[in-house]
């Protein structure tokens, strides 16, 4: 359970940091 709460975190990270990228 832990795993799959650690990978959104990430995912939602990497989200983030891309949506920084693109503006």
């Amino acid at each position: 359970v832990y795993d799959i709460l650690r990978k959104a975190e990430l995912f939602k990270e990497k989200e983030r940091i891309l949506s920084e990228l693109k503006n």
